[in-house]
């Protein structure tokens, strides 16, 4: 079984694109059993976020199976175009650096915001959903666990998610530049009540905001989250967004609306009824919620997910002394991953051959004590025990032999076992079931 991964993220593909790729909860299971109906794929699990998305699978060959192009393809369904140049904004990695990947992902060393707080609760949250719809199993259960035992690790021995560590938080610091240190005095209003605006809201009241106006399209989880927030934070209708616009000078989008919902038309009437007043809006939705075009009129100034990145870097270099730490966790966890995945690999095998020559030991005994009867029960054992040192001795090359390409993560590594299994006549024994 090899281990393959494949995506694209805000490194490699605009806010643009991969909006037209993000798989929310209800659309996973069936975007997961489609997975794993391609040919190639043995076990699947999809990772999307409003900064990436990921599939990470199980297959039995890599080089030759087109796996790929396969997952590629895939994505391009989803995209809903064949036409759609995805290859070049998609990253791929195999085994061990498929591993490396998912727990550089899981500790948020591969983040928009380097060590951000939510991608791990994502990430376990991808794992669930992959589980529960049957489509994980002795490999990908094996790297998610690990991922999560990861990252925990990272955060609880490093300090790499000092500082700004959420988009939420980076969003926050952008809003606060834009008006002076301090939001004293000033209204913001945040749409959806989700995690991401439950943080963006936290953030927003430690910088001195005394108005913070929640709303969202179910009012009772406007409520909820204004209840939690305290301080002074109110909920909201959502059919009283028309007027809200008009009243707030800040405007956080994070709704999972699959559609934008400030268009153009509803901006420009505010606009107006704000006498064109400065009007800024931040969206971190991912599909965006703020149509595009709506940075053309006139005295509105919208930043998106990807405005973000100057925040993040002035926020990393006060974090980047934790990255070697942090990567130190990782590059162990993989090796403890690697060497627990080989055994599932190398075990078996020993023992297949330590039977094999088992039972060529007992058939050469029995084949004594049939043509030579007069020899006695001393004798016997004598040479029992003789026909077991020569059986330690090749079991011994043998066993080495294993390990040594078992080590190797490169095709000739495989191929090695697969000549040794060959050698005891067990290469039927260990062929992989078919889909």
């Amino acid at each position: 079984m090899r281990l393959f991964a494949l995506g694209l993220n805000h490194r490699t593909a605009d806010v643009t694109l991969r909006e037209r790729l993000v798989f929310d909860n209800q659309s996973l299971p069936a975007a997961i059993h489609r997975l794993t109906e391609l040919p190639v794929v043995n076990e699947a699990a999809i990772l999307s976020t409003c900064n990436r998305t990921e599939l990470y699978v199980a297959v039995d060959d890599i080089e030759s199976s087109g796996v790929h192009q396969s997952l590629v393809g895939y994505l391009c369904d989803v995209a809903g175009t064949r036409s759609l140049d995805l290859s070049s904004h998609c990253y791929s990695a195999a085994d061990a650096n498929a591993v490396a990947h998912a727990f550089e992902v899981a500790s948020g060393l591969d983040s928009l915001v380097l060590g951000e707080d939510q991608i791990l609760a994502q990430v376990k949250s991808a794992y669930g959903h992959a589980k529960d719809a049957g489509a994980t199993g002795i490999a990908l259960n094996g790297l998610f666990q690990k991922a999560l035992e990861v990252g925990r690790k990272v955060r609880t021995d490093t300090g790499v998610g000092r500082g700004i560590h959420s988009v939420g938080a980076a969003a926050v610091e952008l809003a606060s530049r834009i008006f002076g240190d301090s939001l004293d005095g000033r209204t913001v209003l945040v749409l959806g009540a989700g995690k991401m605006s439950e943080v963006t809201a936290r953030h927003l009241q430690a910088h001195g905001s005394p108005a913070v106006i929640v709303s969202n399209r179910t009012y009772e989880r406007a409520v909820d989250l204004a209840a939690q927030l305290g301080g002074g934070a109110k909920a909201a209708r959502f059919d009283s967004l028309s007027d809200l616009l008009v009243s707030a000078d800040i405007v956080i989008c994070s709704t999972s609306a699959p559609h934008p919902i400030l268009t153009k038309q509803t901006v420009a009437e505010a606009m107006r009824r704000r006498k064109m007043r400065e009007f800024f809006l931040i969206d971190i939705a991912v599909p965006r919620d703020v149509e595009v075009g709506v940075e053309n009129i006139e005295n509105v100034y919208l930043f998106n997910i990807d405005d973000l990145k100057q925040v993040v870097d002035t926020s990393l270099e006060l974090r980047r002394s934790e990255i070697t730490r942090a990567q130190g966790i990782v590059t162990q966890g993989v090796a403890e991953f690697l060497q627990w995945w080989r055994s599932l690999e190398v075990t078996p095998l020993i023992v297949a051959i330590r039977g094999r020559l088992d039972g060529l030991r007992a058939d050469e005994m029995a084949r004594v004590r049939s043509k030579s009867p007069h020899l006695d029960e001393d004798d016997l054992r004598s040479i029992d025990l003789a026909l077991q040192s020569y059986e330690n001795k090749i079991a011994h090359s043998a066993i080495q032999a294993i390990k040594s390409s078992a080590g190797r993560s490169d095709g000739d590594g495989r191929a090695d076992l697969d000549t040794i299994r060959r050698a005891f006549g067990l290469i039927d024994d260990f062929r992989e079931n078919p889909k």
